[in-house]
């Protein structure tokens, strides 16, 4: 019986299938402790928070310190405005004191004994984590100097990255022969990438030292190891075969490769550490994160909480102390005959691709087991996390490193949407909900104070519907002096520009709200692979959620289909926080199809619960239906009060809506800051009930407005169309409305340039803009500026005295909606 063929079938399938059994059992519990890990929101809490979501949904914002330029007032006083306007923390960047494409430092700094890492640096350190810690915000710092890569003024030349340097003797004897020659050291290479100085090192080993026979397909065991006869000096003793020779003495020496742009007193004393080192890379880590924990203990892991690594900007290496070694390791074979070969040989050769290739691939294990893998042990050793750009480079997968850090970081600019598609999926695998984005990088073009939230939400949705779903913006500027020199300092000619001096900061928290309510949503659950350019979908226990984007120059009316079936498809307004059914929708094929319309540059998430018996439906708002509307034309007079940012206020009465640079009073063509418009309707009291509603649409307005019905806030317009619906707000008889208008810096800075610069030019860079060469002695010494008719200052200048103005204020033309409406069920 126990020989039973049938019987020990059965029992083997009985094994399978408890097998089976368990590893699903097991791959369920991997899952539902991924979920339990990053996602412990339901669609419940989501829904409850979605008006205002509660911190860890906030975005971040890069914090840079320019130089020796900080302050303990200013440290207050930006992080107390991040926390008005809805930032949830900042990464602390310590970088040169002006950027162009590296370090460009100012002259005549106010306070130049503020070093780097010296007295008055750590207290300002400390004095910013007890504030963050005081107003709920967490901070983090870019690990190295500058915003590249892993380095710092304790990495000396033996620990720089390194490169493989040779040089070259011939040599012939027409019988053997003993021969002295003097072996050249190899030339010292000089780094070509982002340094203000660009000098060979001193530092140099050799290697080895091989004869490679002159000859056609000269094979790695033709080659000669003369190593041992080279002495100290490059002399070598050596009996010479019969033959022509080539001789290599290859050797390494440091790339002179820097972190860049740094703070002004370590220019010049700083290098990159080399990446294929575990030795080199645990003494950068402890040299860089002894003294911050030392000094920032109270607050490492709660408040202080992280520490990121840009992106790769730091040139290339090809060789490491250990490198033969590891290759070895890996390979099996001596790299060292090979790369001799190589050198000598000058056509393609089948073999020499295939060692290229394996050279390049222990090139990238090294780059990822000893720099990167090192790096996250290392800072998580420390109770920190690790953020990281694993991008940029040739010289490592991404698609491996992005598995590395907690938080993998990718980027999107505001004008071209740079993207690590890799790294949505390797989040899922790793069981993860984020996504990390440095998001709305500017180049200079698209930078010039021009940026405002209408600028930005496409960027925006671009970078979410792409993986990001937590955003650290690029970039808010540390101000560290008086509020009467703004818009202030700046990271040079790079943008966007987010900081307390930025005009539209405060209304600007709508904006910052949009962009918390969205990340809230794209952090609940994991990605999922969309076949969608514009949609991405999150899948969670509890829901399945798409975000779609419209990022084209028209209305988009169609009906999108999703893979999902038994569940009442629901519409989430990230821009006004509100809930509500999709009013059209049907059921086909294991799809549902739901009719959208959405206008330019909107964005809607449709989600569908798995929960058909929901508890939050008190939350939703009706869909309504418009029955017939009229127009109603706001064409009479509007008082305006103006509120400049750098000058006292004044009023004056409009009769008809004007752009405001159009206007020939120079305090009125050159205004920055909030125009408050106010005019009062009357309301008959037919044109109230039920079913009827009042819609304010303002038509044309640069940049954001705050409208208020009846000293009542109704809602923060900042991307259009600018409508919104006033109905609640209004009650029979005379109604004031207010459109407070928010313009951008761009018309007050060429208003300045109409009148004298009281100080000196720097660099020009055409239409990328003029740099401040030095800061003028009035401004450090606290003294009356000469040039009184200038209000602005700061020391990046993107505009002359004949650029064009832009459009400023509200434009119009603003029309009351009335409409009669039916509540759809």
């Amino acid at each position: 019986m126990k020989n039973n063929p049938f019987i020990l079938q059965e029992i083997r399938i009985r094994k399978i299938v408890k097998c089976l059994i368990m590893l699903s059992v097991f791959i369920l519990l991997l899952t539902t402790y991924a979920f339990g890990q990053e996602n412990k929101e339901t669609l419940q809490s989501l829904a409850e928070q979605f008006k205002e979501p509660s911190a860890p949904y906030k975005p971040c914002t890069w914090w840079h310190w320019m130089g020796s330029n900080f302050s303990k007032e200013g440290i207050t006083k930006d992080l107390e405005c991040m926390k008005e306007v809805g930032i949830g923390g900042a990464t602390i960047y310590n970088v040169t004191s002006s950027v162009q494409n590296t370090s460009s430092p100012l002259l005549n700094n106010p306070w130049p004994e503020q070093t780097y890492r010296g007295k008055a640096y750590w207290e300002a350190m400390k004095h910013a984590a007890a504030e963050a810690k005081r107003l709920g915000l967490t901070l983090g710092i870019h690990i190295t100097p500058g915003y590249a890569t892993t380095g710092g003024p304790w990495i000396d030349e033996s620990r720089n990255m390194q490169k493989l340097v040779y040089s070259q003797t011939r040599v012939s004897a027409e019988k053997p022969v003993k021969k002295t020659l003097l072996l050249e050291k190899p030339q010292m290479p000089v780094y070509n990438g982002f340094s203000s100085t660009h000098k060979p090192g001193t530092y140099y080993k050799d290697i080895a030292v091989y004869a490679v026979p002159e000859k056609e397909d000269v094979l790695p065991g033709e080659v000669v190891d003369v190593s041992r006869w080279m002495d100290a000096k490059g002399v070598l003793k050596w009996q010479v075969p019969q033959g022509s020779w080539t001789i290599f003495r290859i050797g390494h020496a440091p790339t002179m490769s820097v972190p860049h742009p740094v703070p002004d007193d370590i220019l010049g004393k700083v290098l990159e550490v080399d990446k294929m080192s575990r030795e080199a890379n645990i003494y950068f880590w402890k040299q860089a994160l002894d003294p911050l924990t030392e000094h920032l203990k109270e607050y490492i892991g709660t408040t202080f909480t992280h520490i990121w690594v840009g992106s790769f900007e730091s040139g290339e290496q090809d060789w490491t102390p250990t490198f033969r070694k590891e290759f070895i390791r890996l390979k099996g074979y001596d790299p060292l005959p090979w790369l001799a070969v190589k050198r000598y040989e000058k056509k393609a050769r089948t073999d020499l691709k295939d060692f290229d290739k394996d050279y390049k691939d222990v090139i990238s294990r090294l780059f990822i087991d000893n720099g990167w893998k090192t790096a996250r042990e290392m800072v998580n050793k420390y109770g920190l996390q690790l953020y990281w750009e694993p991008y940029w480079s040739r010289q490592f997968d991404s698609n491996e490193a992005v598995f590395v850090p907690d938080i993998p970081v990718m980027e999107f600019w505001t004008k071209q949407e740079y993207s690590a598609n890799q790294m949505p999926g390797a989040t899922r695998k790793m069981g993860k909900s984020k996504v990390i984005s440095e998001a709305f990088t500017g180049h200079p073009s698209f930078s010039g104070y021009i940026e405002d939230p209408a600028f930005l939400k496409h960027p925006a949705d671009a970078g979410l519907v792409s993986g990001a779903n937590w955003l650290y913006l690029h970039t808010w500027i540390h101000q560290p002096f008086d509020d009467k020199y703004q818009p202030g300092m700046s990271f040079g000619w790079w943008g966007t520009h987010f900081s307390r001096h930025q005009t539209w900061i405060k209304p600007g928290k709508a904006f910052f709200t949009y962009l918390s309510r969205c990340q809230m949503l794209l952090q609940h659950g994991l990605f999922s692979d969309f076949p969608s350019e514009n949609i991405i979908h999150r899948t969670a226990p509890d829901a399945d959620l798409f975000f779609i984007r419209n990022p084209s120059d028209g209305v988009v009316v169609r009906t999108f289909s999703f893979p999902v079936t038994n569940s009442a498809p629901e519409l989430w307004d990230a821009y006004n926080g509100t809930i509500r059914q999709a009013p059209q929708w049907k059921e086909r094929d294991g799809s549902t199809f739901v009719d959208l319309k959405l206008e330019v540059d909107e964005s809607v998430f449709v989600i569908f619960p798995k929960d058909k018996n929901c508890t939050y439906s008190g939350l939703k708002s009706p869909n309504i239906e418009v029955i017939e509307e009229s127009y109603i034309e706001m064409d009479t007079a509007w008082h305006v009060a103006f509120e400049p940012k750098l000058a006292k206020p004044f009023k004056r009465d409009m009769y008809s809506l004007t752009d405001l640079s159009r206007f020939s009073e120079e305090d009125i063509k050159y205004f920055a800051g909030t125009a408050t418009y106010e005019q009062t309707i009357s309301i008959h009291p037919s044109e109230l009930g039920n079913a009827k509603r009042i819609l304010l649409s303002l038509g044309e307005l640069h940049d954001i407005a705050e409208l208020t019905v009846n000293k009542n806030k109704v809602s923060v317009l900042w991307s259009p169309p600018y409508k919104a619906d006033i109905t609640p707000y209004l009650k029979a008889g005379d109604n004031t409305i207010t459109v407070s208008v928010t313009t951008n810096w761009v018309n007050r800075l060429i208003g300045d340039e109409q009148y004298p610069e009281d100080f000196e030019w720097g660099a020009d860079r055409g239409t990328d803009g003029r740099s401040m060469k030095a800061f003028p002695d009035w401004f450090v010494n606290n003294q009356p500026r000469p040039s009184q008719e200038r209000k602005t200052f700061t020391i990046w200048y993107y505009y002359r005295k004949d650029s064009p103005l832009k459009p400023a204020g509200l434009i119009g033309p603003v029309r009351l909606i009335q409409q009669n409406i039916r509540i759809m069920k």
